[in-house]
């Protein structure tokens, strides 16, 4: 469904989905268009080059507003 989260661990996409659910709530969309599975793989790169889960969705609003 998501391969972006296979390079993952439980608890890392627990953190990911959390953060990109949030995120899509806050900007009306659906975690399966194509904004959502851009958020997605955002928060996907995010995490895996810079570990910090409480900041997920503050960069997730900075990298994506701009779009």
């Amino acid at each position: 469904m998501f391969p972006a989260l296979t390079s993952l661990s439980d608890h890392d996409i627990e953190v990911v989905v959390d953060a990109v659910t949030e995120w899509c709530s806050q900007h009306h969309c659906d975690i399966q268009s194509g904004r959502g599975q851009l958020a997605l793989t955002t928060a996907v790169d995010a995490l895996q080059s810079s570990p910090n889960p409480e900041s997920l969705l503050q960069h997730l609003s900075e990298k994506l507003d701009e779009k």
